[in-house]
């Protein structure tokens, strides 16, 4: 029997990677997992709540018991489903002040109800000024509870500390004047900002406009490839999809149907639709 935490660990990871489910396991080994880790939390230990809480996101809540938390939590989410255990456990995280265990309880909170939000925020609170991946996850809990313009400072505050997803929002927000006054001149000064840390969403951007000329950029298509293929490798699937269309069809670049057939297969890794996507363009893949 594994008892430790290190081994309950590793135990979760073979069962998500479906150890159980393909008779490599004992069923049992669930019970083991649940009972181990909640122990070691209870004991302490944030990082095993915060393993318990990704097992259960990753676990089939059936194979997965449910365990006995220690935190009485002023939000009303049930646990009677895999995504409530998880945001129950990053939250017995985050109230050991656990940075971690904060910041993946406020992302779980997104469909979860305004107290769950609320709670997140009181967590997130003593990490939000120093810790920029924090800011913008209080800037966003904010928007998220029907608060934009209280959003705005936290963002402004983490994109000053190099976050690059704090500079999209303030892109996105900018652009669309929610939560502040209109401003795209501002709003392109942003979208500049978050390209430059490396922001998938603002490189794909950027590229479009020079593949369209649009927002002041120049009409480029060597500098619209250069941009699609860095949003690309950094996990953008829709930059990767393009690049397949682009060399499938030769627009932009020569036409090549082998770099077109890896880049649809790098955009399909991504989880991309390419096959919806290519027969609403009237393409087929190569």
């Amino acid at each position: 029997m594994h008892t430790d935490e290190d081994s309950c660990i590793e135990l979760a990871g073979r069962i998500a990677r479906g150890d159980l489910m393909l008779g490599l396991l004992p069923l049992e080994a669930a019970d083991e997992v649940a009972a181990g880790l909640s122990a070691a939390g209870r004991a302490g230990s944030a990082r095993a709540w915060r393993e318990l809480g990704l097992a259960y996101l990753a676990i089939d809540g059936d194979r997965l018991p449910p365990v006995g938390w220690a935190a009485d939590l002023p939000f009303p989410d049930g646990v009677d489903d895999t995504g409530g255990r998880a945001l129950r456990c990053f939250a017995e995280a985050a109230r050991l002040g656990d940075r971690d265990g904060a910041l993946m309880f406020a992302a779980s909170t997104r469909e979860a109800s305004a107290a769950a939000q609320e709670a997140a925020r009181e967590l997130l609170r003593p990490h939000a000024d120093a810790d920029p991946a924090a800011g913008y996850a209080y800037g966003l809990l904010e928007q998220w509870l029907g608060r934009p313009g209280a959003a705005i400072e936290h963002h402004l505050r983490a994109a000053g500390q190099g976050d690059a997803d704090a500079a999209f929002e303030l892109y996105a927000l900018f652009s669309t004047g929610e939560g502040v006054e209109r401003d795209e001149a501002e709003g392109q000064r942003w979208l500049a900002v978050a390209a430059e840390l490396g922001q998938d969403r603002a490189l794909y951007n950027v590229g479009a406009a020079h593949a369209t000329g649009a927002n002041g950029y120049p009409l480029d298509m060597t500098m619209a490839v250069d941009f699609y293929t860095r949003a690309a490798r950094a996990g953008n699937s829709r930059a990767a999809a393009t690049l397949g269309v682009m060399h499938l069809t030769g627009e932009g670049v020569a036409e090549d149907r082998d770099q077109a057939r890896e880049w649809f297969e790098t955009a399909d890794d991504l989880g991309h639709p390419v096959d919806e996507w290519l027969a609403h363009l009237g393409l087929r893949r190569p």
